[in-house]
């Protein structure tokens, strides 16, 4: 009995030391670790959702790689969707008051694999009202924008998608980006002339990769080849989360090279990417682009760079998104490109900010400054211009 009591003593001495000095651990015990935002790592499973409006104007038709994808119900599915872009401008050298930019109105047959849900086929057609110009006030011509069939074909471990007709080409940010209906565009103005080409393209997913191979005319939309020779475009971009939850950052890389438009740093395009180049040179073109989103911010950019015959040329373009309040987003973007024919450059930067009403009503205002350099032929003079949008952005 006196070893027992003994034993006792000890047992409880033990059990009451190791809680007393367990305490200071305790109290020592270091926060948990911030989350790392620049740490990337693989993609978590993507969920799902049933589609209610065609996919963005981009060369994928499901440019977000980590959000949820699209899953279709029924073994034929039609897509309707439509917006229209209102402008209030005021600029030193545009046409001053409000007008109707351009209509948007996209049409997509979806046949679909009932098994999985996802896009077996289909055909996309695509009709925009636009002003003649480019800054014009009045809507006078409707053009076929994207107007293609697609099919996709299902191996183990990879999928391929072969399209054929008018699409968005596979380069840079205008590849995942949708802007011909915003104020704010990147450099496919002025670095190609083109956005949407007419020709035929392999795109697909193999693990973490997404990959695009096209040939294209060269010449833009609803005209003919003019020289006969082709655009060849390739890409490849992968996407990654980081540590934060939300966060979010898709890297890409193209490569461009044929015969295209001959650009200026009056070049535009209207919103359904007719070119009205008459003149063709011989392009090279390399790109990288980003797109990093992170809770409240979001921001995006472009570096492009190569040569028009033997004449170096290369450019930027950023833009970044903050959320500041509910519903209110302020912008601001930068964007600069150099020509072959120097001192030609065409330089932009401007800020402003987003009111999003709903999901189908979007106000828009931005302010632009722009410094642009003609040729030496064309007297190498600056010229600056200042330029205030409102834009109304409906939705349906």
């Amino acid at each position: 009995m006196r070893k027992l009591g003994i034993l006792g003593i000890l047992g409880i001495s033990g059990i009451l030391g190791s809680t007393l000095y367990g305490l200071p651990a305790l109290a020592q015990t270091s926060p948990p670790e911030r989350p790392n935002f620049f740490a990337i790592y693989p993609p978590a499973p993507r969920g799902t959702f049933q589609p209610g409006r065609p996919p963005a104007s981009t060369a994928s038709r499901d440019p977000d790689l980590i959000g949820p994808k699209p899953f279709y119900r029924s073994p034929e599915t039609w897509l309707f969707g439509g917006a229209l872009d209102w402008r209030y401008r005021n600029g030193s050298k545009d046409t001053r008051g409000g007008y109707i930019a351009s209509g948007r109105y996209t049409l997509d047959y979806i046949r679909a694999n009932p098994k999985d849900g996802d896009e077996r086929g289909g055909v996309r057609l695509q009709v925009v009202s636009e002003s003649e110009g480019p800054r014009g006030t009045a809507l006078n011509r409707v053009r076929a924008s994207e107007a293609y069939i697609f099919y996709r074909f299902l191996l183990p471990g990879v999928d391929a998608t072969v399209r054929a007709g008018q699409f968005v080409i596979p380069f840079g940010l205008a590849a995942v980006y949708d802007t011909p209906l915003q104020p704010i565009q990147s450099l496919y103005e002025k670095s190609l002339g083109l956005r949407i080409d007419t020709g035929a393209m392999l795109e697909g997913s193999y693990g973490p990769y997404r990959y695009y191979v096209a040939a294209t005319t060269g010449s833009g939309p609803n005209r003919s080849d003019f020289d006969g020779n082709k655009v060849v475009v390739m890409r490849l971009e992968s996407m990654f989360r980081t540590q934060a939850e939300s966060g979010r950052l898709q890297l890409g890389g193209s490569i461009l090279t044929g015969r295209g438009p001959l650009t200026t740093s009056t070049t535009q395009l209207p919103a359904s990417g007719t070119s009205s180049a008459r003149q063709f040179i011989d392009k090279t073109r390399m790109a990288a682009d980003a797109i990093y989103k992170l809770e409240k911010l979001q921001a995006r950019g472009e570096i492009v760079f190569g040569a028009d015959d033997q004449n170096p040329v290369w450019g930027y373009f950023g833009e970044g998104n903050l959320a500041i309040a509910r519903h209110i987003t302020a912008v601001g973007l930068i964007r600069s490109w150099k020509f072959g024919d120097k001192p030609q450059s065409a330089t932009a930067l401007g800020a402003g900010a987003n009111y999003q009403f709903n999901r189908g009503i979007t106000l828009r205002a931005l302010y632009e400054y722009e410094r642009d350099v003609p040729s030496k032929a064309g007297g190498g003079k600056a010229t600056i211009e200042q330029r205030f949008t409102l834009q109304t952005r409906l939705n349906f």
